[in-house]
């Protein structure tokens, strides 16, 4: 993996790349102190990582212009090193590290990635606008991408549809797969895995506290075992969790985007989608017209939703 590290601060820099090389001795790292440097080297290299003093980047945007996509791009996931302990959030939600604290925290952050090979697809589903088919569009995706692929589905919902659609009484849910990885019993998890048409479910949530109780670290850890079961696809069906978005999002190659019509849902639509490409993901915005209020009177089936005009048109946007 190669990493950028920039600061104006030659000794410091120095000091920073000793302890990254010792501790991540299978990375490549590359130090800059001059913004045209970057912009040089970024014209022959891809970057996974750059960790960037929040001047150094002042600069390279004043330099580049803040369209440059390409540049920005070749620059991979940013990290930015922050001069004061109080300026650690920034409004992009970017990950900030203290400059002169611990490194443990970046440490954690460059070897925390993704080891799966490049053949697998990975997608999130979300609706920042809390479309009330977003789930059943995941499913659907799940249903159609089977077909030709091994397709594992990670619904974090609180009160997950597709659990009626499996058994009233799944054989366990997500906090049993975190105590079996705590306590090593990772053979007994794939036991809770189920299946509903063609389409593997991780374990569920049982009631609507689980998802809130998983951590940011017990979503590495998920992420982790979740990226070593080895499927050729990978769907999470994502909420407003409470933490772990940044993991979810981090982990997939596209987070497809299911927004309501409006002006009002689309400046929400637009705001999502910068987030998620500072995180160096892709998205796709969907702007769905359907609701549930489309079906018959009086005849509520889960299956017509993704049998009937949903399921039709998730299958005419060809994901896979």
């Amino acid at each position: 993996m190669k990493v950028a590290v920039c600061d104006y601060d030659e000794k410091y820099l120095s000091s920073l790349l000793s302890y990254l090389t010792c501790k991540c001795v299978n990375d490549d790292f590359s130090s800059f102190t001059k913004v045209d440097e970057l912009i040089s080297a970024n014209q022959n290299k891809q970057f996974a990582y750059t960790v960037i003093s929040e001047e150094f980047y002042d600069e390279l945007t004043d330099a580049i212009g803040t369209n440059n996509e390409l540049m920005l791009k070749s620059m991979g996931k940013i990290i930015y090193l922050s001069a004061s302990i109080d300026n650690l959030i920034r409004q992009d939600n970017s990950q900030v590290i203290y400059k002169y604290g611990p490194m443990d925290g970046l440490y954690r952050i460059l070897t925390h990635r993704n080891t799966k090979a490049s053949t697998s697809r990975k997608y999130a589903v979300y609706s920042p606008t809390h479309h009330e088919l977003t789930e059943m569009y995941g499913l659907s995706m799940c249903q159609m991408l089977s077909e030709n692929k091994k397709v594992l589905l990670i619904d974090t919902m609180h009160c997950p549809i597709v659990r009626r659609l499996i058994r009233n009484e799944p054989r366990g849910g997500i906090i049993d797969v975190i105590y079996k990885l705590e306590n090593e019993k990772r053979e007994e998890i794939t036991n809770l895995i189920e299946e509903y048409d063609r389409v593997d479910v991780f374990p569920l949530s049982l009631n609507p506290t689980d998802m809130a109780s998983v951590t940011r670290d017990e979503w590495g850890k998920l992420i982790d075992y979740i990226d070593a079961l080895d499927y050729e696809t990978y769907v999470f069906i994502v909420d407003d969790i409470n933490q772990g978005f940044r993991e979810i999002i981090e982990y997939v190659d596209n987070c497809v985007l299911i927004n309501k019509k409006g002006d009002y849902y689309k400046n929400t639509q637009e705001h999502m989608k910068d987030f998620i490409r500072k995180a160096g993901t892709d998205t796709t915005p969907v702007e769905l017209l359907m609701t549930a209020n489309n079906l018959n009177e009086g005849c509520y089936q889960l299956e017509e939703l993704l049998s009937g005009n949903l399921g039709r048109y998730v299958r005419a946007q060809k994901y896979g």
